[in-house]
């Protein structure tokens, strides 16, 4: 398979903390690749990194062969990458449709001035981005709910939102900071079920994530960092089966459960 997204020996310093030093890694098109490690191990940072909210302080990304390393985080997302976030982002006092239409203004070609001067041009986009956004929520399965303020839904409901949203703009690679966070096992299942669809439908998915069942369960290659070095990459068997990695983050119990 050909590389979607390549770190090259990337570092990220803040003063004198170094949270991600010397990453290498390589995401293949149309692979579920995970990110693991312990708290503080600089996973979101090369995230953030990849996404153009941090510059690195050394190294280089590519995505699809082309630098993105000092790109701003909109000319990133234009290319083809979509996110969701550790921290829920999205618009409380907006509805679910609302909040997935965001999503899709990159899809616009209309700036402030011209809007009002085209009123026409302006409710055929706004239109556009409705009707797109109506079929992404039935996609996700919350339609249903798609006039309901944003702050009434379960959690689980706006974990799933921020899915959509990061879909309106069809992008090649998703990133995922720990998506099934704060989720019960029943929409946990739910959630790992939709993350399948849209792999199964030709994206490329690459995740941050703590809970062992899904990454175990979903991800066909696994990054493991530690101080924001890489110790350890391979499939999920080799992985749990790594001692480093053990000892680091995984524990012993973990390996007799998988493997005893």
């Amino acid at each position: 398979m050909a590389t979607m997204l390549k770190l090259d020996h990337i570092t990220k310093k803040f003063g004198g903390l170094v949270a991600v030093n010397d990453l290498c890694m390589e995401v293949k098109e149309h692979e579920i690749h995970a990110l693991i490690g312990p708290n503080g191990a600089g996973k979101t940072t090369a995230t953030n990194m990849i996404e153009g909210v941090y510059p690195p302080t050394s190294g280089h990304i590519y995505f699809m062969d082309k630098e993105i390393t000092n790109m701003q985080t909109y000319q990133i997302a234009r290319l083809g990458i979509g996110r969701t976030f550790q921290n829920i982002k999205v618009y409380n006092t907006m509805t679910a449709l609302e909040n997935v239409m965001v999503g899709g203004h990159q899809l616009t070609k209309l700036d402030l001035f011209p809007s009002i001067l085209r009123p026409f041009k302006l409710r055929q986009e706004e239109k556009m981005l409705r009707e797109k956004a109506e079929h992404m929520l039935d996609y996700i399965g919350l339609y249903s709910i798609r006039n309901e303020l944003v702050k009434n839904l379960p959690y689980g409901n706006r974990k799933v939102l921020e899915i959509g949203r990061a879909l309106m703009t069809d992008p090649k690679l998703i990133l995922l900071d720990e998506p099934a966070a704060g989720l019960n096992p029943s929409e946990r299942a739910d959630f790992i079920r939709l993350l399948l669809r849209i792999y199964d439908e030709g994206k490329t998915l690459f995740f941050i994530e703590h809970n062992m069942d899904v990454v175990m369960n979903v991800s066909q290659m696994i990054t493991v960092v530690n101080f924001g070095a890489k110790i350890a990459e391979g499939t999920p068997r080799e992985i749990q089966n790594d001692p480093e990695v053990i000892k680091a983050y995984l524990g012993e119990r973990f390996k007799v459960a998988n493997n005893g």
